[in-house]
């Protein structure tokens, strides 16, 4: 099974191509211009998996949260290959590719947060635990729009919590106060087979669901500035 998946919400730019059990990674820090990079880099991709767009069977993309820009470019991407080439979209929020790489390596009940800056003291984050039988962790608190502290308190103390993205090293004052038992993976770039895995896996389980190219749509997330500003003075009262 030929797989291509895509994301572009935050300045780490993921493109991977698995062609039977072998994975073709370009995924690398691009900053913000996925929209000069993101074709070439599908490209070569393809050429190291010597294979074609023709010769794919899914497609998988991140929905965010995350840039609105980034989001955008990633998920019209993915919906226009879709459409032309008549494939399944496996559509999947952001914060779930990059725990679910990290989780990879980790023992069963162990917390991964996912926090990259949103600006404005907020991350676009998400908090899951390790799982006991499957490539995709539990989710404890989804993927969204927050402030550090919303996640990190929900935290299980009894375990150990891996932490993953540039939020976490912005507040990282704050976690390491409240999270003693932790490991923070500085400029973590997720692994391509294991995103690709994580695509198959999600389609496989109900491949009809997936035919649908217009059920994948953006996740942005991001709350009106008027909403931030009242949850911040109501927070400080």
């Amino acid at each position: 099974m030929n797989i291509l998946v895509i994301d572009t919400a935050f300045p780490i730019e993921i493109v991977s191509v698995l062609a039977g059990d072998t994975a073709y990674d370009k995924t690398m820090y691009t900053g913000l211009s996925h929209a000069t990079t993101l074709f070439g880099n599908i490209d070569l991709a393809l050429k190291e998996a010597n294979i074609g767009m023709k010769d794919l069977n899914i497609i998988g993309v991140g929905t965010g949260p995350g840039s609105f820009t980034g989001i955008r470019i990633a998920v019209t991407t993915a919906r226009m290959f879709s459409q032309i080439l008549n494939l399944p979209l496996v559509g999947i929020k952001t914060p779930l590719i990059y725990a679910c790489s990290a989780g990879a390596s980790a023992h069963t009940g162990q917390n991964i947060i996912t926090a990259f800056d949103a600006k404005k003291g907020r991350v676009f984050g998400a908090l899951y635990t390790k799982s006991e039988h499957e490539l995709k962790p539990v989710e404890i608190i989804g993927p969204g729009d927050y402030m550090i502290g919303e996640l990190i308190d929900k935290v299980n103390l009894k375990e150990k919590t891996l932490l993953i993205g540039d939020g976490c090293g912005k507040y990282y004052e704050e976690i390491k106060l409240k999270i003693p038992d932790h490991y923070f993976i500085k400029e973590f770039i997720p692994a391509g087979k294991i995103i690709c895995e994580l695509v198959k896996n999600i389609y496989l389980q109900n491949p009809d669901e997936h035919k649908d190219l217009n059920k994948v749509l953006p996740y942005y997330s991001r709350k009106p500035d008027v909403a931030i500003v009242k949850k911040l003075k109501n927070a400080s009262e």
